[in-house]
């Protein structure tokens, strides 16, 4: 059948038809850009409050991190799906839980990490985290495993690294513990939380000098840094140096109570506790710690601060009260060899044993490894616990014990070495065993002066004193009186030992050698 001349059957699309058509497509067009302008809107927000977030939470105190969280909280009105921002989110109240005690923070940590977990971030903050959380629970060889199987999937963050350093020292392992921190101080010394971190670690040891040392360069990141600068005037105090700097931090704190948290206002509390037992006022001490203690009672600096006034005291209740500190803080050295020491001071040797005994037993299990591929017992190698034992043996009277530990300490060739030699020269020396400390104090304490130790100086002149060698032994005491003076012994102190000299050069008839004596030694006294 033909169709010339017929019709197309299909209605032709009338011209309104096709403007309504291209009309829908523009709709469409402009919808998807305006889709795709407010997502990338959105999407710039949210890159500008977590860059935000991450500033604040990096300047480290607790008003800085509240502010983070503020900028947190504007993300996920955008977006609460941001599974990083979850992450730190469980980082930042973890750090006001775990560091700052701040009440509620850690039901909120455990809520954002809960949250980053079921979105699968992979931010070191969610790892660092759960970590932590895990050692708050008493898991460390746990956490320690979390940590390993991470880094052999290849997961690499300071974060990480200060969470390890966490979990050696929780077990024990001390060195390693501080090989960690300083990794992730270095990897991260933008961030003063880590170099606290790794002064705390080192001020737990009984490391005063590199502490202060951490604390500084915290302090250098962020001049306002709280725990940082009331970390770094504790131990100042503990050393006794630049009290009056420690006595303005505590000051600049106290003005600005209301703001702190509570970790901050007790070591505030530990800080005046110190400060009052350098000025000799024991009573005022433990007011202090006991107000610190009524703000976190765990914490170990208050802790240790009220046992070692009670010790000033010379209080019966001091060895609990150093006993209750190590609870708190079982692989931190400090209180054990320090708290040995005050109470051998008050008179308490048997709770001065008992304390250095309980390091013992927390400490012998802990295998590290030698330079050369070894496990061995990290005791052996812990001369700074050797020479503390050997005091307090010897004070004891318990000499030939004494010289085991002091040998034992030798052995261990620790930063402590020379004070060892020195301990063990002193006893052989009190025993006349004139050729045996003479070994020793002429390694410690040689004629070119070039020694450090006053006391091993000192040492030497009684023993060459004690064999009539009268100028050699005066050059000794010089050595020793300059060492002193230079450690900042008071005036008087150093004239009441030039005085002593000179008396005992009487006694054995050598008048010209006396004269002389005070003649040369006069100008240290001005």
């Amino acid at each position: 059948m033909g169709t010339e001349g017929r019709r197309d059957w299909k209605p032709r699309e009338s011209f309104a038809s096709a403007l309504m058509q291209v009309g829908a497509v523009a709709l469409l067009l402009v919808g998807a850009v305006a889709y795709f302008v407010h997502r990338g809107g959105i999407r710039k927000e949210t890159e500008e409050h977590m860059r935000a977030a991450r500033a604040a939470a990096q300047r480290g105190n607790p008003a800085d991190l509240a502010q983070a969280m503020k900028e947190l909280e504007a993300l996920f009105q955008l977006n609460d799906k941001a599974r990083d921002a979850q992450a730190l989110a469980a980082d930042i109240q973890t750090v006001l839980w775990l560091e700052h005690h701040q009440p509620g923070a850690d039901a909120k940590a455990r809520e954002y990490l809960s949250r980053a977990e079921e979105q699968d971030s992979r931010s070191g903050e969610r790892f660092g985290a759960r970590a932590l959380h895990l050692l708050a629970e008493g898991k460390a060889p746990e956490a320690e495993k979390y940590l390993e199987d991470l880094k052999t999937q290849g997961a690499s963050s300071p974060k990480l690294t200060l969470a390890l350093g966490m979990a050696l020292q929780a077990r024990g392992d001390l060195p390693g513990a501080r090989q960690a921190f300083a990794r992730a101080a270095e990897a991260a010394y933008r961030d003063p939380r880590f170099t606290t971190a790794q002064g705390e670690a080192l001020l737990d040891e009984g490391q005063y000098g590199p502490a202060m040392e951490a604390f500084a360069k915290a302090t250098t990141v962020n001049p306002d840094h709280l725990l940082a600068r009331v970390s770094l005037a504790l131990a100042q105090a503990y050393q006794g140096r630049k009290l009056e700097e420690a006595q303005k931090t505590l000051a600049d704190l106290q003005a600005h109570d209301a703001g702190l948290t509570p970790m901050v206002k007790s070591r505030a509390g530990a800080l005046k506790a110190e400060l009052a037992l350098a000025r000799g006022a024991a009573d005022e001490a433990v007011l202090a710690a006991d107000e610190a203690l009524k703000i976190t009672p765990d914490d170990h600096y208050a802790l240790f601060a009220r046992a070692r006034a009670l010790a000033v005291k010379k209080a019966p209740e001091a060895r609990a009260a150093f006993e209750a500190a190590v609870a708190k803080r079982r692989n931190a050295p400090l209180l054990y060899l320090d708290g040995a020491r005050a109470l051998q001071g008050a008179g308490d040797g048997t709770g001065a044993l008992a304390l250095l005994d309980a390091y013992e037993a927390t400490f012998k299990p802990v295998q590290v490894n030698t330079a050369d591929g070894k496990r061995v017992s990290l005791l052996e190698q812990d001369g700074r616990y050797w020479l503390a034992r050997g005091g307090v043996l010897e004070a004891a009277s318990r000499q030939d014990e004494a010289l085991t530990a002091y040998d034992k300490a030798i052995t261990a060739r620790g930063v402590g070495l020379a004070r060892a030699q020195y301990a063990k020269g002193a006893l052989l020396l009190a025993r006349k065993d004139y050729a045996g400390a003479k070994v020793l104090l002429t390694t410690v304490a040689p004629d070119t002066g070039a020694g450090t130790l006053a006391e091993a100086y000192v040492a030497m002149g009684d023993l060459l004193f004690a064999q009539s060698e009268y100028a050699a032994g005066c050059q000794h005491y010089y050595f020793g009186l300059v060492r002193a003076r230079a450690q900042g012994t008071p005036r008087e102190e150093l004239s009441a030992r030039i005085d002593g000299i000179k008396k005992n050069l009487e006694s054995a008839g050598q008048g010209a050698m006396a004269k002389a004596w005070v003649t040369e030694t006069g100008a240290l006294l001005q």
